[in-house]
Order: structure tokens, then C-alpha cells, then sequence
């Protein structure tokens, strides 16, 4: 199984993944070309669920099937890429059962990751494109719970995808350091590259153990306290506004029920001293 996540933050975007592949009841972390990351001519591609959707990949990217020319611009392109590699499946490799295909389906799941976009692919096809963070695979409820516990507080992406991968990789027995983060950056695409599909240059950094936030400096522990008490006290005064606002609509609601009554028994009043002329 697998931990996918990507985070976008402050104009960059991180993408990151497990190393664990099970089979059976048997798991391995380094195997060659372990890095479940996958990089395309005009994008970050990576799995979780059946193996041997990375070895389809691979061989279309070998063979240079127009696919791979894709330029992922916008949600419509990405659905296009899945649906011809479903297609491919079916016509070339004959992988899927067709004696349990619903509409369209696929075993695994995938985050796509451009410059500038983070999509996640559903095993039925489905494309969806994610403002600021995604997290597909198992332990992907941890991962995501760390994001939105932590986005609004850590500024660095490359942290957050660190952070997020960890907390899967802690509470699910399908996730497994090491883990793989990379930045995805305009100047990384535009060309296939002759090393192969894994080709990720430099720019792959692979951490070897959790750490979760122990090694946080003092200041950007201080910082994150800070921002702690300031999220607390906003939401204080958030609420301490509300609980005056309603206090005032009551208030003004009562006087006017109140002149509604007063103005009531005048006009009867009245009424009873004109009919007694």
C-alpha cells in the first residue's frame, strides 16, 4: 500500500510518497527504483494500490505512447491521459476483468501534481483538482487530519508534506519510511528524460526515519505557539462578538415587542375614552 501527499503553499508545491510495497503478506522498503514518485514531460505522477500500474507506466513511457505528451493544463487533460491509459488497458494489456467492470474503473488511485496544480484521481476515473493540500492512499484520514490541524500554522510546504507523510506512516500498517518529498518546479518538465521514468534529479530528497516535529528549532516552536494563542485568541473574540451581537438583536427585538405593547394599550385607550364622549 502507499501514502501519497501533496501541499501547495505560498506560490510552491511539494509532493511527496512512502517506499513500502506489500506483497501478500510480505513488504519491502528498497527495492531499485523504490521512489514511487513518477515523472512525466509535463508533470509529477505517483500510485497507490496495484504495482502493476507502475510497470504499465513505465513501459508506455518507454515506448513513447503520445499520452506522455500531455500537458495536464487543466482538469479535462487529465481525465484524458487516465482515460487513455484505461483504454490502453484494455486494448494492449488486457489487464482489466471485464467480468467485474462497472462504468469505468481502475484499482488504484493517483495524485497528479504540475507547477501549478495538485489533482487527485479516484479508482472510477474521476479527476478532482485540490486548492491547497491532498493526501491519496491508505493512512491518507491521517494525513489529511495533520493538514488541516497544521496548514494554517507551518509556512513551509516541504514541513507539512514531511509532517503529513510521517503521521500515516506512524498510525498505518500500510505506510512505511523511507519517504520521498520532492518540490515540483516549471524548470524540472518540458522533456522526457533519457534516465527513464523515475528521473527526478537532485531535487528528490528522501528521509529515512520520522522525526515529526522534534527537530523544529526553538523559534519555529516559539513561532508555532504564537500562532497557537493568536488562533485561540481570535476565535475568543470571534465568539465573545458574537455573544454581544446577540445580545443587542435580543435586546432591540424585546424593545420593540415592548413599544409594540405599549403603543397596543394606548391606542385601546384611546378608543375607550372616544366611544364614552
Amino acid at each position: 500500500m502507499t501514502i501519497l501527499v501533496a501541499v501547495k503553499k505560498n506560490g510552491r508545491i511539494w509532493m511527496g510518497a512512502d517506499r513500502i510495497t506489500t506483497f501478500g503478506s510480505e513488504y519491502s522498503t528498497d527495492l531499485v527504483n523504490a521512489s514511487k514518485i513518477i515523472k512525466l514531460k509535463h508533470a509529477y505522477l505517483a500510485t497507490s494500490g496495484y504495482t502493476l500500474l507502475d510497470n504499465i507506466i513505465e513501459h508506455l513511457y518507454e515506448h513513447n505512447h503520445k499520452m506522455m505528451e500531455s500537458e495536464f493544463k487543466n482538469r479535462a487533460q487529465v481525465f484524458q491521459f487516465f482515460l487513455d491509459m484505461y483504454n490502453e488497458m484494455k486494448k494492449t494489456y488486457t489487464l482489466v476483468d471485464t467480468g467485474k467492470e462497472t462504468y469505468a474503473g481502475i484499482y488504484n488511485v493517483f495524485l497528479l501534481v504540475t507547477p501549478k496544480s495538485i489533482y487527485g484521481i479516484s479508482n472510477n476515473l474521476s479527476v478532482h483538482e485540490y486548492d491547497r493540500y491532498a493526501a491519496k492512499g491508505a493512512g491518507s484520514d491521517y494525513s489529511q487530519g495533520t493538514l488541516y490541524a497544521l496548514y494554517e500554522l507551518i509556512d513551509d510546504g516541504y514541513e507539512l508534506c514531511r509532517v503529513a507523510l510521517e503521521a500515516a506512516c506512524h498510525f498505518s500498517i500500510y505506510c512505511k519510511e523511507p519517504i520521498d518529498i520532492i518540490e515540483v518546479r516549471a524548470s524540472d518538465f518540458g522533456q522526457l528524460e533519457p534516465g527513464g521514468y523515475k528521473s527526478t534529479g537532485n531535487g528528490l530528497q528522501t528521509i529515512p526515519n520520522r522525526s515529526g516535529m522534534a527537530n523544529f528549532s526553538l523559534i519555529q516552536k516559539k513561532g508555532l505557539i504564537s500562532k497557537l494563542q493568536a488562533k485561540a485568541d481570535s476565535e475568543k473574540a470571534r465568539s465573545k462578538n458574537e455573544r454581544a451581537k446577540k445580545i443587542k438583536e435580543t435586546s432591540r427585538s424585546n424593545g420593540a415587542q415592548l413599544k409594540k405593547r405599549v403603543d397596543t394599550k394606548s391606542g385601546a385607550k384611546k378608543k375607550a375614552r372616544s366611544r364614552a364622549k
